[in-house]
């Protein structure tokens, strides 16, 4: 491993001639020099501190103490000293057992003082590899991934055992993300009441089944996030069946709203090109529209326009009304559809997530490599959450969940017999 010019005893520059040099200088340059006084400064103070220890055991050079300790020279070392290594000559002590080690040197010359910047390298996306070729060869690969390794589990149990029975969450968006073949993780994402966007936690699976989301939910409840009959929580998905039937399964009372971006882009790919503009009126219809009856004349008019160009998907469409209505039937400001009629939110987090996995080649199962990563990457993207728009709305929300009858919310497996009952049901409500 190269080291820069091995240094001796600095010494300083007075602040008159400072001065001078740098009024002389250009821009550029007086950055430079400052810089070098800056890193000067910090090499003085660290032979001072060495020096300090050195006379505390062993007395001043001139006048030596009675301890056991005496001084033994002095021989090259190394210290860390603003990211890079450098070479110093370091002063020797010794006792009758041998070679006393100095506590100021022993810290100047750990690894650990790269600790937060090579962490905060690989947390933005770079590679150990990289990470260790930034710090000039100060610091190896298989270091950098230790360092990694200790942050990273730090960052799972933050994410992982922290309590949220005090956090008032008035909707979750659940949505999966494919790592590698056969390697998904599924996330959960809470926005509470004050209209704050957090990561809660995340389950692995081999695919985006419900089980995995199942395990994911249980463990959320455990941790205090839950649909209670008097407080429901608001569960926006996308048209995953397997997130559908989980959610159905251990929040049977929860209030549930399907991407409809997810199904304008799924509805419009069966469409013929020609149709498509006109089609994507009706979807904006539908997403501008606020309250129940509003909601169901827009997407009565959706329907009757895909009647007529695709019966199959029309009636898709009818089979989910309930859930592409649900925020609407809340009878909320539609300031807040932005938010609620769609999974953009989570999606958006998954894309700042890739900054920090982009790197990743080889996932292993083998190991906690997935929860780590993924831990880091959600606490990632969380650090770059701003309020979700129109949060002073949220109240509202939360008083129309709470006035939520869940007799209304009925699941079956036949989606065609659950939209019949609901509107039956709901006759104030719907058309």
């Amino acid at each position: 491993m190269v080291l820069k010019q091995t240094i001796k005893q600095p010494t300083t520059m007075n602040e008159t001639s400072l001065r001078s040099v740098l009024a002389q200088a250009s821009e550029g340059e007086a950055i430079e020099l400052l810089q070098q006084v800056l890193r000067q400064s910090a090499r003085m103070a660290l032979f001072e501190a060495m020096e300090q220890e050195v006379n505390a055991l062993c007395g001043s050079k001139h006048k030596p103490s009675e301890s056991e300790y005496r001084r033994s020279g002095s021989e090259l070392g190394s210290v860390y000293l603003e990211g890079e290594k450098e070479g110093i000559r370091r002063p020797r002590v010794r006792d009758a057992e041998g070679e006393v080690k100095l506590e100021v040197y022993q810290a100047a010359s750990t690894q650990r003082n790269l600790f937060s910047e090579v962490v905060s390298y690989m947390e933005q996306g770079l590679s150990q590899r990289g990470a260790a070729r930034v710090k000039a060869k100060g610091l190896s690969k298989s270091a950098a991934s230790r360092m990694w390794q200790e942050k990273s589990l730090e960052q799972l149990d933050l994410l992982r055992n922290s309590s949220l029975k005090e956090q008032q969450f008035v909707a979750l968006m659940i949505d999966g993300i494919r790592l590698a073949e056969s390697i998904w993780v599924i996330v959960a994402m809470g926005i509470d009441l004050e209209g704050n966007k957090i990561m809660l936690d995340f389950e692995e699976g081999s695919s985006e089944n419900s089980t995995a989301v199942g395990g994911l939910i249980e463990r959320l409840k455990k941790r205090g996030v839950d649909s209670r009959p008097e407080q429901p929580l608001l569960i926006v998905r996308d048209g995953s069946k397997a997130i559908k039937k989980a959610v159905n399964k251990h929040w049977p009372n929860a209030i549930e709203q399907e991407c409809l971006i997810h199904m304008q882009r799924h509805t419009r790919d069966k469409l013929r090109k020609r149709d498509r503009a006109e089609f994507d009126t009706y979807c904006t219809s539908l997403r501008n529209a606020q309250g129940g009856i509003a909601g169901e004349e827009a997407f009565e008019d959706l329907i009757d326009f895909l009647s007529e160009r695709n019966a199959a998907a029309s009636l898709a469409l009818k089979e989910r009304k309930i859930d592409l209505l649900g925020v609407h039937l809340l009878n909320v400001p539609s300031t807040l559809n932005v938010t609620f009629l769609n999974t953009n939110c989570i999606e958006n987090s998954f894309r700042n997530w890739r900054e920090t996995t982009g790197n990743v080649k080889r996932w292993s199962l083998k190991n906690d490599m997935v929860s780590r990563w993924s831990a880091s990457g959600m606490l990632w993207a969380e650090s770059g959450f701003n309020k979700i728009r129109h949060a002073s709305d949220l109240g509202a929300l939360a008083a129309a969940l709470a006035a939520y009858d869940p007799s209304t919310s009925l699941h079956s497996e036949d989606s065609s017999t659950a939209a019949k009952a609901q509107e039956t049901i709901c006759t104030p409500t719907l058309k």
